[in-house]
């Protein structure tokens, strides 16, 4: 009976191996108020041609532990005191993606759509490549990336504190690793160099905010200051980034972080160059 039986489980196997399937993944992140992406999680979705389907969440606990109440309350959905390494819906669509993306009866989606350049309903792909920004939390999805930082030396990152700090964090934030002859960071010290760097970098922002906020006083008082000063753009990386916003590969979310912008910034940015156009 069981020879019977694990003759007929891999026999199924076989048959779902075979089987056409489409496979979609995205990072769940979250920016703060320095702007730094936190990968909290990764998120795979798999549809095979019978229509079966999966979602597989897997939680990026080491950056988790790096969040404040205020930022991060969870993954909907998720119990993560659990600590699975996994959490899976077979056939099921997490609490996550119902409550953020259309259903396939609402009476817009054909419009939400083709604001996406799609053609049928992907939830977890929708929420990718939207602008729409879910108002219950801070949770947004991205495309996956790789922020692993190699260098030979720190000196390569800058030749202020705050650039390298902001460069060492941006990759700790995100659940990547730093790798240097003298100074590894991942998994298992990301929280206590996170700790370090945070505090650091918040103080030469500070420091840095007070120099410039006296700078433009003392200016203003001498009837020299006329205004916030344009953020100069790469022509070339703006137009690059610009192309694969229109073309729905990214959203202004990704966009603006590339650009290392705010979103606003970004959306002002483009409607101008669209009107130059």
């Amino acid at each position: 009976m069981i020879k019977y039986f694990c003759h007929r489980l891999r026999n199924y196997v076989k048959e779902v191996d075979k089987m056409k399937k489409l496979v979609t993944q995205g990072d769940i992140c979250l920016q703060d108020e320095y702007n730094f992406v936190y990968k909290v999680a990764e998120i795979v979705y798999t549809l095979w041609e019978n229509e079966n389907f999966v979602y597989e969440i897997k939680p990026n606990y080491s950056v988790i532990e790096l969040l404040d109440a205020k930022d991060f309350q969870g993954i909907p959905g998720l119990d993560l005191d659990l600590k699975k390494e996994r959490y899976i819906r077979e056939n099921i669509v997490p609490v996550f993606i119902s409550e953020r993306a259309p259903s396939k009866n609402r009476e817009d989606l054909w419009e939400l759509l083709k604001e996406c350049d799609m053609q049928y309903l992907n939830q977890l792909e929708w929420l990718i490549r939207t602008d729409t920004q879910y108002s219950g939390d801070k949770l947004y999805v991205g495309r996956p990336e790789d922020k692993t930082l190699e260098v030979e030396s720190i000196k390569e990152l800058g030749n202020r504190s705050a650039v390298i700090c902001r460069k060492l964090l941006e990759t700790i934030c995100y659940g990547d690793k730093v790798i240097s002859p003298l100074l590894n960071i991942g998994d298992e010290n990301r929280k206590q160099y996170y700790d370090l760097l945070k505090a650091l970098y918040s103080t030469e922002r500070k420091f840095l905010d007070s120099r410039r906020s006296a700078g433009i006083a003392q200016s203003a008082k001498k009837g020299h200051y006329k205004g916030r000063t344009r953020i100069k753009l790469d022509k070339l990386a703006t137009q690059e980034i610009f192309f694969d916003y229109q073309s729905k590969k990214i959203n202004s979310i990704k966009a603006a972080q590339r650009l290392g912008i705010s979103k606003s910034t970004f959306l002002r940015r483009y409607r101008e160059y669209v009107d130059k156009a």
